[in-house]
């Protein structure tokens, strides 16, 4: 089944609301699941308790709070609570976790009378996502008959999960039919009607015709407490700007002549990221990854609205090894067109054979090191990598910076595995083979850093320290910047060190992203990220929402146009429509994937120093 992670807001989602899934480009918002009771169980007489802990100032309403039960059933189970609650002291709280034939009877009254259910008892660390998949049902249906569980799970609950009888598959197989017959996003905004299918949402459907929930619920009075399937809702009209050319609404449209007239293929797609769904604790780069999506679900999104048609499969890799072993496994894998991801480097190897086994194209959009690009056709590397932005650096100081003055500065105990003492190693090792003159500057701390000895008033002053630690060289800034009105100083630095707001005035780095973004471009591209997320952007450098775009633009419209040899046409095909990256990917040998070799020189210069 085709999941597709859509976005209820990129804002909430940071803050480890994760609701998201996508089927086809009908987006539905799942509901996760509350954090899960990990306290210890007894049974008493049949019936299952957690043991609890009383905490230090904590009342019966506290306690009832935290596992949705009330104040009133905890005195009850526990009658020498009476008069009053001390801490340390151990009680009974009631496992809500049966259904009788009664209740289920009163729970369904307003629901199908012929629907039948399955029992099934919530295990530790579950998450409402995990449930639905492993019954093949809505995470929507199962909330339906389980109202009680849509502010979490709890560990022992047991949940009603409705099955799939006769009645309801021949329902949905006429809906299904009526729906692919006469219900295309485009004929549905022409008639104005839109029929509820299995599975959406009102979410989903505003989604889908871009326009607000509350603009549908006005149309159709009702539709906020109920939505079933087979239900005609009228969708309103969206507000157009007459004569406003729209630059992202073109970017697929170049498809290939030849194909004219035949039916074109559904390109399959398959998103392997972490995000992290089932964990506690978000992750660092956790942000990067959703930002990435976000901007890959905006162009899968413009590709539908030009007529391409996709699936697109979207997987939570986490960080483990396991987790990347199980995905893999599944059998839809071996039927994608091409599978972005994984983000980290430990699971490569395992996506790359996985790649090469089923003879699937498969793009590596973050990691700098695919050892398995070497002798496997079948990847894409986006992130150049060490040895080649060594080579971009050096022809840059043989020519650009030719007559610079070169300075490495270094820090001791800076660790081996630091990946700015490697760079920096290996250009001093390429300055000595090239006979390339360069200054050098031991420092210890920053009241002794004398950095005026190795400057020369004459030359620009270019800066190079052996680590990618900001935090390392941080000290270092202001006895560096005491130095600037007198002499022309720039700091090399890692691109990773762009976002620092305490840095010398200027700076020079190297990155696959370009700065020269179209402004017209970027405009409108944020323009429809905020009403597609109803959030503003990201402004950070790089932007991770524009690479999910560029990338997933790129490779949906090489497939389109050339679903036969895309492979072929990678080096030739026109990226003018991208915004921040213009990837240029080639091949290292006949048996080798392809790397992108396109680098830019970026520079930050905020101010000019007064040279005398």
């Amino acid at each position: 089944m085709p999941l597709e992670l859509s976005i209820s807001a990129v804002e909430n989602m940071k803050k480890k609301i994760f609701t998201f899934i996508f089927a086809g480009f009908l987006l539905i918002t799942l509901s996760l699941s509350g954090q899960n009771k990990t306290y210890p169980i007894k049974k008493i007489n049949g019936i299952e308790y957690y043991i609890y802990t009383v905490q230090t100032s904590e009342g019966l309403y506290a306690i009832g709070r935290k596992f949705d039960i009330s104040p009133d059933v905890i005195t009850k189970t526990n009658p020498e609570i009476a008069n009053g609650l001390k801490s340390g002291q151990q009680i009974l709280i009631p496992i809500q976790n049966t259904y009788s034939p009664k209740k289920v009877e009163e729970k369904n009254k307003n629901n199908d009378a012929d629907q039948e259910f399955t029992e099934y008892k919530v295990k530790k660390k579950q998450t409402l996502f995990g449930i639905s998949q492993k019954f093949s049902v809505s995470q929507e249906d199962i909330i339906k008959y389980n109202p009680d569980i849509a502010n979490g799970l709890r560990e022992g609950i047991v949940l009603l999960i409705p099955k799939e009888t006769k009645k309801r598959k021949k329902q949905e197989a006429q809906i299904s039919k009526s729906t692919t017959q006469n219900n295309s996003p485009a004929e549905n905004k022409r008639n104005g009607i839109h029929v509820v299918r299995t599975q959406e949402t009102l979410y989903s459907i505003a989604r889908l015709y871009n326009v607000k929930v509350i603009d549908i619920i006005r149309l159709n009075p009702g539709s906020s407490t109920k939505l079933t399937v087979g239900t005609e809702l009228k969708i309103p009209k969206t507000e157009t700007e007459a004569n406003k050319a729209d630059i992202l609404n073109n970017q697929f449209s170049n498809t290939d002549s030849s194909k004219s007239g035949s039916e074109k293929k559904i390109i399959r797609i398959a998103f392997l990221l972490p995000f992290m769904l089932d964990q506690d604790k978000p992750d660092s780069n956790l942000d990067r990854f959703l930002d990435f999506y976000s901007g890959a679900l905006i162009a899968i999104e413009k590709a539908k609205q030009q007529g391409i048609s996709s699936e697109i499969y979207t997987y939570d890799t986490e960080k483990s090894d396991e987790k990347i072993t199980e995905i893999l496994s599944k059998p839809e894998l071996k039927k994608m067109d091409l599978i972005i991801g994984p983000a980290f480097s430990n699971q490569v190897s395992s996506v790359a054979e996985f790649a090469k086994e089923n003879r699937i194209n498969t793009l590596i959009p973050f990691s700098s090191k695919v050892p398995e690009i070497d002798n496997n056709s079948y990847l894409f590397q986006f992130n150049p990598g060490t040895d080649l932005e060594l080579k971009f650096t050096i022809d840059l100081f043989k020519k650009k910076y030719n007559k610079a003055n070169i300075i490495f500065a270094e820090l001791p105990g800076i660790s081996s595995f630091d990946e700015g003492r490697m760079k920096f190693e290996a250009l001093q090792k390429a300055f000595i083979k090239e006979r390339k003159q360069y200054s050098n500057i031991n420092l210890t701390t920053s009241d002794e850093a004398d950095f005026k000895s190795v400057l020369n008033k004459k030359e620009k002053n270019i800066i190079i320290f052996n680590t990618d630690k900001y935090a390392y060289i941080s000290p270092f800034i202001n006895p560096i910047k005491a130095n600037s009105n007198n002499y022309d100083i720039v700091l090399f630095e890692p691109y990773n060190w762009k976002n620092q707001k305490d840095k010398l005035a200027k700076n020079i780095y190297i990155s696959p992203f370009r700065d020269n973004i179209d402004s017209i471009k970027l405009k409108d591209f944020d323009e429809y990220f905020a009403q597609f997320f109803y959030s503003s952007a990201t402004i950070d450098s790089p932007r991770f929402d524009l690479l999910g775009y560029d990338l997933s633009y790129y490779f949906i419209s090489l497939i389109n146009r050339y679903p036969a040899n895309f492979i072929n046409k990678v080096e030739s095909f026109d990226l003018s429509k991208t915004i921040q990256s213009m990837p240029r990917f080639e091949r290292i040998s006949n048996e080798s994937g392809f790397i992108n070799k396109q680098l830019y020189l970026g520079e930050d210069n905020t101010q000019k120093p007064d040279i005398n």
